[in-house]
């Protein structure tokens, strides 16, 4: 327990540049959201000042849309700014911060500047080859035929669920902490006593090839599962029918999310995965998703393997099309911890070594991936009732 800061207790003052990451608790667009829309956002994790716990997890840091602009004309991309102005420390209890925005989850390298504005890059217009007489001139596709093609550039947005960091501009005063003590270490369980032993890996279909590395320890019932999945953003996997298959690979050719595409079965001692959700990213090939088994229904134990889909694997030969995934895969058990505690959904009480676990491994499609070889513990309780999300006054 957290000792109340002592009287006369000299202000914690972060400096200006500190990184606080964050996860986005609604969408944003420029040129759709205008100048003075309210964003709210969540921080992932504490502040810490030493070692002292300053600003608990999963605070809320308010911030309005300064800069708006959309897709211009001639492939030119739009511009979208954020001031951070205020962070909840403790419930209604709202400090001043300036800060801007420094890195997000899908924003290609170089689209944040140092000023904080998130660029969208110029579409390229198409070129091609037309013959004059003996002489080839290249000419910009919508020029050929004598007309202009005023297509308009890319809106730079930040989805809801998105993970990023913020940077504070200028230094973060908190003169009156709500709380101040050691910061707690998790423990780290070396044993499972009650948990039967099993092999911590997904297998393909005929359990010849170890898969995915289970990194998710769920306790609680499908139905506190299914609601904090739901209220962190995250939505079922569609089972693979031909309409739903369709549906992703026309959101792939047109760069389109593909909301409940379709996941590839694996399985977990003989079975495949019970519950599937994820999260879509900005088009149909990047995406967060987990698959969850049932280990032990009388006391709601259940296993999941979490990875993040990052591009698409394509094999002529064999006419196979998947999805390339994250060698990181700590980092996706990581997104969805966070997002379920942030949401109130879940406690994280510690991390398990599980037997026959390593830091290194390959998916059933030779895909490598590292992990530290820990799977986080996840204990489920009734998501709180909705509150109305406000910014500061």
């Amino acid at each position: 327990m957290l000792a109340a800061a002592p009287p006369g207790q000299r202000p914690f003052t972060f400096p200006a540049g500190t990184i606080v990451q964050v996860r986005f608790l609604g969408a944003v667009t420029s040129g759709r959201d205008t100048v003075g829309t309210p964003v709210i956002a969540q921080t992932f994790g504490a502040m810490i000042h030493g070692n002292c716990m300053v600003v608990p997890p999963f605070a809320r840091i308010s911030g309005r849309v300064v800069r708006s602009i959309g897709g211009r004309r001639l492939g030119r991309g739009g511009q979208l700014e954020i001031h951070f102005d205020s962070l909840e420390i403790r419930p209604g209890i709202w400090l001043p911060i300036h800060a801007t925005l420094d890195t997000l989850e899908y924003a290609p390298a170089g689209a944040i500047r140092d000023s904080g504005v998130l660029h969208a890059r110029a579409s390229r217009l198409p070129i091609v080859v037309a013959a004059a007489g003996s002489v080839l001139e290249v000419l910009p596709a919508p020029l050929f035929g004598g007309y202009l093609l005023a297509r308009r550039g890319a809106r730079p947005s930040i989805l809801s669920g998105e993970v990023g960091a913020i940077r504070l501009v200028e230094p973060l005063i908190v003169t009156d902490p709500p709380a101040c003590g050691p910061v707690a270490t998790r423990q780290e369980l070396q044993e499972l006593p009650t948990l039967p032993r099993f092999l911590p890996y997904a297998l393909d279909k005929h359990g010849r090839r170890t898969g995915d590395a289970i990194n998710l320890i769920i306790l609680g019932r499908e139905w506190q599962i299914d609601s904090a999945f739901h209220r962190a953003g995250w939505v079922a996997a569609h089972s693979g029918s031909l309409w739903a298959i369709t549906r992703e690979v026309t959101a792939a050719v047109v760069s389109r999310p593909a909301v409940g595409a379709p996941v590839s079965a694996l399985y977990f001692e003989g079975r495949k995965e019970d519950l599937a959700y994820e999260l879509a990213g900005p088009n149909a090939r990047i995406r967060h998703h987990v698959r969850i088994w049932l280990l032990d229904s009388l006391d709601g134990v259940w296993v999941a393997a979490a990875t993040k889909d990052i591009g698409l694997r394509v094999k002529p030969l064999r006419h196979l099309i998947t999805h390339r995934i994250d060698p990181d895969v700590d980092h996706e058990r990581d997104v969805i911890t966070g997002a379920l505690a942030a949401e109130g959904c879940a406690d994280l009480p510690a991390y398990l070594h599980l037997p026959g676990a390593d830091t290194v491994g390959h998916t059933v499609d030779g895909q490598h991936f590292v992990t530290d070889a820990r799977s986080a513990v996840l204990r489920m309780r009734d998501c709180p009732p909705v509150q109305r999300i406000v910014s500061s006054p």
